[in-house]
């Protein structure tokens, strides 16, 4: 889990719109789960995409009270570490950011399953409520069209 920090103004949209290397993504998944949530929600304001695992069906996690988590990434390659792990056989699979917005976190809080933001093959990664990210992510994009 890493300690770099994504800083948009600092980067830059160019720098956050390219492909990852593997440092970077070394880094990243060396980050507490906090960070990677602020780095999540960053990035997919940033590039407007959200990467899920899907095979006859997107991968879900169960949260020790059973709660349903559906898991999601800010880029191919992090969604591809837990393929390769935890959901074996799973693909990672591309979505936009205004499908997130739109449709999946208000079914999310109709059928009362839960985020989980960044899992890592060491970490569960953060679980907020699907209005709490819309929240953060909306803030965001606020900041990016300061």
């Amino acid at each position: 889990m890493c300690r770099i920090l994504v800083s948009t103004a600092a980067v830059g949209r160019a720098w956050e719109k390219a492909m990852i290397d593997a440092e970077q993504v070394k880094a990243v998944v060396r980050m507490p789960a906090p960070q990677r949530y602020e780095y999540f929600v960053k990035r997919v304001a940033s590039s407007g995409t959200v990467w899920g695992l899907y095979r006859n069906g997107w991968a879900l996690a169960k949260k020790d009270d059973g709660t349903l988590v559906f898991a999601m990434w800010p880029d191919e390659e992090f969604a591809r570490l837990c393929a390769e792990f935890e959901w074996e056989d799973y693909e990672p699979h591309a979505f936009s950011l205004d499908e997130l917005l739109g449709e999946l976190l208000p079914q999310l809080q109709q059928d009362g399953l839960v985020p989980g933001i960044f899992r890592t093959p060491g970490s569960m990664g953060v679980m907020p409520t699907p209005g709490l990210l819309r929240v953060d992510i909306e803030d965001e994009l606020r900041s990016l069209d300061a």
